[in-house]
């Protein structure tokens, strides 16, 4: 009302400005604001009752029509049976008008011709032909469109068993249980062909986000196929680009799943499309998510690409690419990078069982800390592997330099390499077999043997690499045959 902008405030300054004599404008324009909110409000109750007065008025003239009705009626049926009309017909009605005084009969028909009658009854006929021809063409219409719907339909389920028979799982959208949906993500239980024909892993939980994600609605067109619907958050489908940088330049990319954004694919080869486009998203906030624990390794996160160093003063670069926009010709060699990708995915992967693996086990105790979502080791792995793969050709190296001084001193020296782990061999020979293997391989620390044949005795360097406690690095422990432990 009117005291809703009082405040003790304004009281006091009011008293003030009265005890000083002085004229009070704040005051002059919040009376003049609650004289014109109060003319508003006068206003709005004047409407309010004209529209109440408008509303009486109507229903009275209804119903004093209805009445009028009503008497006529019962006052013409009073002539047969005025028993019955007796509680129908208005008091005033029964007293001035006395019952029978209105009476209604049937008027002879006045005779027609039989050219008339014959005319009347074309016309009917034709009435009669015209209804029946426009109910038969609606229903031939009716058994046209039911019998196209029929083919859709059937068109709709047959893709349906198709994709549940590949192994996809189908099931209703949440919210909405008339749409059916299929789960393309990597949730648990699921057992799906990565990338093709190239690899079968076990994908255990992924993260919300992109678990989320995994679902997708199964629309039905006009033509009756099946139209993929992933949500307004899908902005279309990416991959993973790796590509080698020397001096910045990119000498070398790997060799890509998707290149083009068509969506008039076959819906099995557009569910393959989305799981791997989203596997790829994941991977790449996962690299993001690791790379900022990696400074001292040489990672660098520069907009959406992560470089980290190679050997030969060169560097690697993974971005993620839309399909719309990727260049299909390869540049340069593409075994090592399409190797790191998949190295990469393989890793993620294994992450994802022994997520899997870890939520069924039993819990931990309830704790009030906040539970920490781990980080992936998934650049460590390739970082150790290059370091240590650096190491050995670094003393590989220092070995043939030596034996190369020795033979023009007429010694006999031989370097042999009794165990090898080479980064270029490891990753450019990927195959089917190794694939259950390659993370355990890579999760472990490296270690080389070198043996040397020395002009007295034999010599062997231990090369051992690892980025976790206590190494942090790499070690080289020499050996002879005589010696019971390294030399210093």
């Amino acid at each position: 009302g009117s005291f809703r902008n009082v405040t003790e405030a304004s009281l006091e300054e009011e008293i003030r400005a009265i005890e000083a004599g002085e004229s009070n404008d704040t005051v002059e324009s919040e009376t003049k604001d609650l004289a014109e909110e109060s003319q508003g409000v006068e206003a709005h109750g004047d409407a309010l009752a004209n529209a109440r007065e408008e509303i009486i008025k109507q229903v009275g003239t209804a119903y004093t029509a209805s009445s009028h009705a009503l008497d006529f009626v019962s006052l013409l049926l009073s002539k047969h049976n005025p028993k019955v009309v007796e509680a129908s017909i208005s008091p005033y009605i029964k007293e001035t008008i006395p019952f029978g005084s209105l009476g209604a009969e049937i008027m002879q028909e006045p005779s027609r011709s039989d050219a008339e009658k014959r005319t009347e009854d074309l016309v009917g006929l034709g009435w009669r032909l015209q209804s029946l021809t426009r109910s038969a063409d609606s229903l031939l219409a009716s058994a046209s469109r039911l019998e196209q719907e029929m083919e859709h339909e059937t068109t709709y389920w047959q893709q349906i068993l198709s994709v549940k028979e590949k192994g996809w799982s189908i099931c209703r959208i949440p919210g909405d249980s008339s749409t059916l949906g299929v789960l393309f993500g990597f949730a648990e239980g699921i057992l799906p062909q990565c990338f093709g024909a190239l690899l079968v892993i076990n994908s255990g939980a992924a993260h919300a986000e992109f678990r989320d994600r995994g679902l997708a609605a199964l629309r039905r067109n006009t033509g009756g196929n099946i139209e993929l619907d992933r949500g307004p958050r899908w902005r279309g489908d990416k991959q993973l680009r790796v590509r080698l940088l020397k001096s910045g330049k990119p000498t070398a990319t790997n060799e890509y799943q998707m290149t083009s954004d068509d969506q008039n694919q076959p819906l099995t080869d557009l569910l393959i499309r989305a799981r791997n486009s989203l596997f790829d998203e994941e991977l790449h906030h996962e690299l993001s998510r690791e790379s900022r624990n990696l400074l001292n390794q040489g990672v660098r996160s520069v907009g959406n690409a992560i470089c980290f160093p190679l050997k030969d003063n060169s560097e690697v670069e993974v971005d993620l690419q839309p399909a719309s926009e990727v260049d299909d010709k390869l540049v340069g060699d593409s075994t090592i990078p399409t190797a790191i990708a998949m190295t990469l995915r393989i890793l993620l992967s294994h992450a994802h069982g022994e997520n899997h693996h870890r939520r069924s086990q039993p819990p931990p105790p309830i704790s009030e800390a906040p539970a920490s979502r781990r980080v992936y080791p998934l650049l460590r792995p390739l970082l150790e592997l290059n370091q240590h793969d650096t190491a050995v050709k670094a003393a590989h190296d220092l070995l043939q330099n030596l034996s190369w001084v020795l033979s023009a001193a007429k010694l006999p020296f031989t370097p042999e390499d009794e165990e090898s782990s080479a980064f270029t061999s490891l990753l450019s020979d990927l195959k089917p077999p190794i694939f259950s293997s390659l993370p355990s391989r890579l999760m472990r620390p490296h270690h080389t043997t070198m043996v040397t044949q020395l002009p007295s005795t034999r010599a062997t360097l231990d090369i051992h690499t690892s980025t976790s406690a206590p190494t942090f690095g790499t070690t080289f422990q020499l050996r002879t045959l005589a010696d019971s432990g390294p030399l210093p």
